[in-house]
């Protein structure tokens, strides 16, 4: 149990992983409460190296359906055969739809594995509240239904964007937290060679200028397509004017919130 909240990340990655991250995911641990937010691959063998029951996972939040965020989920499901009695999954409709149709297609809908329970984020302002946390799901700029998760606990808030790209909503709801976790999927060089990624995701460099005047705790960019040598210090570069309030995640690393 964890009277303090905390992140685990699992990935940090974009669509494409690098040698040493893997496509974005991360574990928010509040008190009794363990919530997987998307669920690329490998998650079990992530859990596993941490020494984290992947029994225990019983919810879980897909931000949309882009194979990036869903496609390790089929594994999860099949590794709790007998082991789990449900699973409790909190997506838009499209997400929904998605999943009922392979979960048949694969049949993981027998008797031996987990019962699958789905929720729709857009039904309720909070779609999920236990005790002192609360989850709240905020329309984003990428694919219709996608959305950021605001986590409410205690005194504290905690922005996660997803996939985006900037827009009002992702500025009021960043600005308005105390922890902010951002697309932060290339440096501005790489954007303007491929600027079909403005229409989805956030550069390094507008990142760090949007929100560098923000009274954050801290600005934890994410989900990195790093596909070019010197790609990763470009981002790096963009990103230091956020100073002491900047921290760069790595896989597998635990923040306390």
């Amino acid at each position: 149990m964890y009277s303090m909240a905390k992140i685990i990340f699992l990935g940090t990655a974009a669509s494409i992983p690098s040698k040493n991250r893997d496509n974005t995911s991360f574990l928010f641990i509040y008190k009794k409460d363990i919530i997987l937010v998307d669920c690329p691959g490998s998650i079990v063998q992530k859990l596993i190296k941490l020494n984290i029951d992947f029994r225990k996972i019983k919810t879980i939040v897909l931000t949309h359906h882009h194979p990036d965020h869903i496609y390790g989920l089929y594994h999860l499901v099949h590794t709790q055969a007998s082991f789990s009695k449900r699973l409790d999954i909190f997506c838009n409709q499209h997400t929904t739809n998605l999943l009922k149709k392979t979960i048949v297609l694969l049949k993981l809908n027998k008797r031996m594995f987990p019962k699958i329970n789905y929720f729709n984020v857009f039904k309720k302002e909070f779609f999920y509240c236990k005790n002192d946390l609360k989850l709240k799901a905020v329309k984003n700029k990428h694919m219709p239904g996608s959305f950021g998760i605001k986590f409410i606990f205690k005194n504290k808030s905690l922005f996660y964007s997803s996939d985006t790209a900037l827009s009002k909503s992702i500025l009021k709801e960043g600005f308005g937290c105390d922890y902010l976790i951002h697309d932060c999927t290339a440096s501005s060089h790489f954007f303007k060679k491929h600027p079909s990624l403005y229409k989805m995701h956030t550069s390094a460099l507008t990142l760090a200028k949007s929100f560098s005047a923000a009274k954050l705790k801290k600005i934890i960019p994410i989900h990195f397509l790093i596909m070019e040598e010197q790609e990763e210090k470009r981002i790096k570069k963009e990103l230091k004017i956020l100073k002491d309030k900047l921290v760069i995640p790595r896989d597998f690393q635990a923040l306390l919130l």
